[in-house]
């Protein structure tokens, strides 16, 4: 029988978590930090991915090299919060943030499931071939 007070997010809504629950939230992917492109003059226009991650994206590691001040050192770095999570359904249909914010279920391979942090990884679920940001990197170049 499963103990339903560690399936936190099975039983809680986003604004019903804690701090260190909603971080535990995150499979890693690093998918939310690869940038992104839209027709500013089109707000229905498609927001296309591209390959390129934030400068402080770490490529050996596989996630920010600064976590916790990045919204501090990064314009527009994407900061989830459950206040905007409605706003969310450009990340990948895979982010437990997505899923949870419209009640659907983990899958098998998140990390709070499987007990891996390296699970998403195993599924194929991450940023393939990131390209660090740099200054001369046209980002429509980069379009996946």
């Amino acid at each position: 029988m499963k103990n339903e007070t560690n399936n936190f997010w099975e039983t809680k809504q986003l604004n019903e978590l804690s701090h260190d629950e909603w971080e535990a939230l995150c499979d890693g992917c690093g998918l939310c930090c690869l940038h992104r492109l839209q027709d500013e003059e089109d707000e229905n226009a498609p927001i296309l991915t591209t390959r390129v991650v934030c400068h402080c994206y770490d490529l050996e590691a596989g996630q920010c090299s600064d976590y916790a001040n990045r919204a501090k050192k990064v314009e527009g770095c994407t900061k989830l919060t459950v206040e905007r999570a409605a706003e969310f359904d450009w990340l990948p249909e895979s982010c437990a943030y997505r899923l949870r914010h419209h009640n659907l279920p983990l899958p098998a391979w998140h990390p709070l499931i499987s007990g891996s942090k390296e699970s998403a990884k195993h599924y194929g679920v991450f940023a393939v071939n990131p390209v660090l940001e740099t200054e001369e990197i046209d980002l429509e170049d980069y379009i996946l």
